[in-house]
């Protein structure tokens, strides 16, 4: 850059520069955060409902994958396998391990502050269908901060599905 003199001062002054510098006031950032503030405010209360959600489905998941898991295991051993809550219940997680041997195949801890209301437990025989029970094996999966509840049926065959439900199943 070169250095202009102003043509109004007839005597010498230094070449300054007045360079206009790119920002933003302090009104504009005021502004900007308080927009800001209000859409998460906005946001909130559906993102909390959302992730209580998806908790339910993923511990609904988890336990289809452990009943699957199970079934498989049963013809694949060619032996009984049980499914059965951790001491606490199922909410603290589940076992999945032969009934002969009381061999361990799989432990899953479940995540905190979910329901999981189910069967004492469940036994897969060799042919890969439930041994006892006369109808279908129902889980109920719920947070207290959701009013979804999760369902997961085992049929007779040892088929396990998952559903939403708005009332308990």
């Amino acid at each position: 850059m070169r250095c202009v003199q102003d043509p109004r001062f007839t005597f010498p002054k230094p070449c300054s520069f007045h360079l206009a510098l790119g920002g933003f006031t302090l009104i504009e950032l005021l502004v900007t955060v308080a927009i800001v503030a209000i859409l998460a405010a906005v946001a909130a209360p559906s993102m909390s409902a959302m992730i209580a959600n998806q908790r339910t489905k993923s511990a609904a998941a988890d336990l289809q994958m452990s009943i699957m898991l199970a079934r498989s295991e049963a013809l694949k051993r060619n032996a009984s396998v049980v499914i059965s809550p951790n001491t606490e219940g199922w909410q603290a997680g589940w076992r999945v391990a032969t009934v002969d041997e009381d061999r361990n195949i799989h432990n899953k801890n479940a995540s905190g502050g979910l329901s999981i209301v189910g069967p004492q437990s469940m036994v897969y025989s060799p042919s890969g269908r439930l041994r006892s029970g006369s109808g279908d094996i129902i889980f109920d999966i719920s947070i207290s901060s959701s009013p979804t509840h999760r369902c997961v049926s085992i049929d007779l065959n040892g088929r396990p599905y998952q559903r939403s439900s708005e009332t308990p199943c």
